[in-house]
This record gives structure tokens, sequence and C-alpha cells, in this order.
């Protein structure tokens, strides 16, 4: 991935900023050993995201300490601050008693370079823990949701239905150009969304943004909750309704870790409103999110390349999409 210029950090900077984080977390004696950078940690997202290991002496312990941390470089200051806020504000509650998860601690962030340093959480992706403790897990997802959209966060962005609709139609009009037989089902499809498109909430709630298998660990019955760069104020709707389709993605794409959709759609489901306030018009508002997230990720599949190039790798997610497209 290229780093724009105003990002790059390079070693001697990269070891202050770290010395700095250590001596503001553990104290003005901590004193940093030795650290390494993992540049390639992950291929996904659009920002850079590299994990630090530290080896750093701290006032009180005999051996060396071994931390690690996680950098995120963000073009602006808003984008890290927003993040930051939230992730400080949930953990001054008791979100992650209530909601029984975690979510990354917020460690240092370096102004210059726009790095936000996070703790590095562990634990298995939900997309392959959710074979094997597949009722555990699909609860904790819904009660983790719960507790997390009736936590007070103090954000200005506001996610909402029009711009829900604006982002889609560009793309289901792409879709149709791409998938000429299914164009008709998708413009009505999309009439459809668009008649029946939900107001807003008259007091929007703090949403995930982005909440899927993808920004999910499962450790010790625990759900870990990462990557809150898209986090707002929104419908409550909008979180349950992302998950879901990524979970019905999940039954097309990997069928032997999660094979009935209805039943996991309704476990979780189940959960989400035995643990939050009583919302008699959620059902209708869910499944809408639903249809528009699922539209999206059609078409991510049918034209985002960066990821994966090669030639059986777009055609794989070429007959995904349409496999998707055809579902009721």
């Amino acid at each position: 991935m290229r780093v724009p210029s105003s990002l790059a950090v390079d070693s001697v900077e990269t070891g202050a900023v770290l010395s700095a984080a250590l001596r503001a977390v553990y104290g003005a004696d901590a004193r940093l050993e030795s650290w390494r950078a993992d540049t390639g940690f992950t291929e996904h997202g659009k920002r850079r995201v590299v994990r630090y290991d530290l080896q750093a002496h701290v006032a009180g312990q005999a051996a060396v300490q071994h931390c690690q941390w996680l950098g995120k470089f963000y073009e602006r200051h808003d984008d890290a601050g927003r993040v930051a806020t939230a992730l400080e504000e949930l953990a001054a509650t008791d979100c992650g008693v209530r909601g029984g998860l975690r979510v990354p601690r917020v460690v240092a962030y370096h102004a210059p370079r726009r790095l936000l340093l996070l703790t590095y959480e562990l634990g298995e992706p939900v997309s392959s823990a959710i074979a094997h403790d597949t009722a555990s897990i699909l609860a904790a997802l819904g009660r983790a949701l719960a507790a997390l959209h009736v936590t007070p966060v103090t954000l200005d962005a506001v996610l909402s239905p029009d711009g829900v609709i604006a982002d889609l139609q560009t793309r289901v009009e792409a879709l149709c150009v791409r998938f000429p037989d299914e164009a008709s089902a998708l413009r009505r499809q999309w009439s459809q969304l668009e008649r029946e498109a939900p107001l807003p909430p008259a007091a929007p709630c703090f949403v995930h943004g982005d909440f899927g298998p993808a920004n999910l660990l499962w450790s010790m019955g625990q759900v870990v909750v990462l990557d809150f760069d898209k986090c707002a104020r929104g419908d409550p709707a909008l979180d349950l309704g992302n998950l879901l389709a990524q979970l019905r993605r999940m039954t097309v794409r990997k069928p032997d870790r999660l094979r009935d959709f209805d039943a996991a759609r309704a476990r979780v489901l189940e959960a989400y409103q035995r643990w939050a306030p009583p919302d008699p018009g959620l059902d209708p508002r869910v499944a809408w999110y639903e249809r528009t997230t699922l539209l999206r990720k059609i078409h991510g599949l049918a034209f985002n390349t960066t990821r994966h190039q090669e030639a059986d790798a777009l055609r794989q997610r070429h007959a995904e999409a349409t496999r998707l497209l055809s579902l009721p």
C-alpha cells in the first residue's frame, strides 16, 4: 500500500512516538527497549494500519514487558478524533459489562502524522469461530449491539436513510449495466427501497457503522468489536441490517460455517430485543437496511478490484455477486 508522504513516519520518529506513549501509559520511568512494526498486518480497509510489537522496561517490573499496539493513520484530524472520542467514552461506561464485549483502548495520538495508537486485541475472527460456537456467538452479537446503541457517545456525524439512498442509486444503475438479465428486478427493488425508506430517528443513537464479521473477534465468550472508523449517530436498525446482510453473504460464501440464515437472523434479533429498549417499528427498518447493505455488497463484489486482482479471484467475486442477486 502506498503511504502518502504526509503520513509517513521514519524509524527515529516512530521510536520517539512509541517512547512517549509508553511513558504516558506506564509512567515517566518507562523505557523502550526495542520495537518492530508489522506493516503488512492487514490488507483490508482504506487506511494504513500497522501493528507495533514493543519490548519495554517498566518501573516495578523486573522482566521486560511485551506490548502490542495497533497504529492507524488518518488523513483528517477530525476522523481520528471522532474514533478516539467514541472509544474513550465507551471505555468510561459499563457498556462492556452490559454487552459482554470488549473494545480497543486508546493509547496515544500523534497529531503531526495523524497516528492513533490503540491496544491490539486478540481473539478468533467471528467469521471462523461461528462455525463451532454458532448459537452463543449469534446471541452475543445481538447483546453487544444492544449495549452499544444505548451508550451515550458524543458524535456530530449522523448516518441517515437519505444518505443511504443517495449512495445506493449510482450503485444500482451500475449493477443494471453489469447484470442486464437482472436489470428489471434491480430497478423494481430500487423503486421499492426508495418508496419505503424509513424516516430518520427522532433521537439517533450511537451506531458502529460497520458491525460485521470482518470487524469482530470472539475471545473467551466475549465479542471484541474493532474498527470504529464509520461510527456515528443513526438508526440502530442500520447496524442490525448490516450485520444480517453480511451473515446472509456468509451462508452463500462459506456454508460450512453458517448454513441456516433464517435461524441465525432470528437468533440475533431475539437477543438484541431482549437487551435493548422496546422499539415497535424496528423490524421493517432492519429489513430495509438489510436489503440496502446486500445491494452495496453485491456492487462491491462486482466492481471492487483493489483487493483481489487475479483473474480467478475476480471470476469468483463475480459469481458470488450473481448468487447473491438471485436470493429472494
